[in-house]
């Protein structure tokens, strides 16, 4: 977990690893309320559209979410409830790998753009071509905050241990 403060705004980045247990994401959601985080990037949230209105009520406060199967994928943005600036733009790319919201907050137009990255190699370049014309387009790159799980190594040393 990554907790960050930047001119009275504190996000945290999270994978999760599954919401779909009711009694595993209400944990989840107790522990980040009381954090009292402004923005939540959560993934791995293996979120599917029939979720969408239970956690929705669960939460209390606005959730953007990109949908994977109820045993991979899928990650969100929640807001608390406390925030009261409106989103003004939303982005989800076609595969489901990116959110980019953007909204004014502290009197600064900002974005918050959450990724979750491919597994496969091979396609990791054309991802980052995607997602830099993305947030180069439609984002305000000066105060853009991301979360993410980037699915990469930089080398084999890298990658070892844990499942193969």
């Amino acid at each position: 977990m990554h907790k960050l403060h930047l001119h009275k705004c504190s996000v945290i980045s999270l994978n999760v690893r599954g919401l779909r247990d009711a009694a595993n994401r209400r944990s989840i959601f107790t522990y980040l309320k009381h954090q009292e985080a402004h923005f939540y990037f959560l993934q791995e949230t293996f979120s599917k559209v029939s979720d969408e209105g239970v956690w929705r009520n669960e939460w209390r406060g606005e959730i953007y979410f990109s949908y994977g199967t109820s045993h991979s994928k899928g990650f969100c943005i929640l807001i608390n409830r406390a925030v009261k600036e409106k989103v003004t733009f939303t982005s989800i790319d076609a595969d489901g790998r990116i959110i980019l919201i953007n909204l004014t907050y502290n009197a600064l137009k900002s974005s918050f753009c959450n990724i979750y990255a491919l597994n496969d190699h091979t396609q990791q370049v054309s991802f980052i071509q995607e997602l830099k014309c993305l947030l180069i387009d439609k984002s305000e790159i000066t105060t853009l905050i991301g979360g993410s799980d980037w699915n990469c190594t930089l080398s084999k040393k890298d990658s070892k241990g844990g499942s193969p």
